[in-house]
């Protein structure tokens, strides 16, 4: 299978995430494509180490081309929640937002393809874990950011790389199976039934029935509203 996995690390955010007042910059971009070439895209200091900094536009103008390269050259791009989190982060920090918006409405956004789906979302660690292949134990992303922001590099760097590959068994299986599985809340196997689609035609699959659930589920436009004119 032709594609490229493609995750972000950010700095570390005070408080609760709300990107309509602040959009956190990039510490650490990852990409993975199928034929297992990883790349992770940080500032570097002349001896090739990490050097702590914020990604600059310059290199996340160069994480933009590099997808769209490769989505000329036919690669499905594949996220978990990109529509969401990862493109609006990199649409900011590069200042090519058009470019970005048209990535992410091409590109298979496998949290979101689930929320149109079943009208609520789950975290990679849970889809990871229905498949055999988890996340780096004990870190998630507010922990990496802490770690990073106190110099561990080689830990965050190891954690990045592992997302991708977790999240490419996740998308294999998936396209495989044409079922998407994670372990719920009560410890048991749930699924979702069908062909991963782009975030476009995500967005207009029929809305699912979520009458039972207590919460009002969000709406698609919570995830792709910074996309639409």
């Amino acid at each position: 299978m032709q594609y490229v996995l493609f995750d972000l690390e950010t700095e570390l955010i005070q408080g609760s995430l709300d990107l309509e007042r602040h959009v956190p910059a990039i510490t650490i971009g990852a990409t993975l494509t199928g034929e297992g070439d990883l790349r992770l895209w940080y500032e570097r200091d002349a001896d090739g180490q990490a050097t702590g900094a914020l990604l600059t536009p310059e290199s996340a103008q160069g994480l933009v081309r590099y997808l769209e390269e490769l989505t000329a050259a036919g690669y499905t791009v594949v996220t978990w929640n990109g529509a969401g989190f990862d493109f609006l982060v990199l649409a900011h920090a590069s200042g090519l937002r058009d470019a970005c918006i048209q990535l992410a409405w091409e590109h298979v956004d496998m949290m979101f393809w689930l929320h149109c789906q079943k009208g609520f979302s789950v975290s990679l660690a849970n889809a990871a874990r229905a498949v055999g292949s988890g996340k780096t134990e004990g870190v998630d992303g507010a922990q990496a950011a802490r770690l990073w922001a106190s110099g561990h590099y080689d830990e965050v760097l190891a954690y990045v790389a592992q997302d991708v590959r977790a999240t490419a068994v996740v998308y294999e299986q998936a396209v495989q199976s044409r079922r998407l599985r994670w372990v719920n809340t009560r410890g048991r196997l749930s699924s979702a039934e069908g062909t991963l689609v782009s975030v476009r035609r995500a967005y207009k699959l029929p809305l699912p029935d979520t009458s039972w659930m207590s919460r009002t589920p969000w709406t698609r436009e919570k995830f792709v509203g910074w996309m639409l004119p």
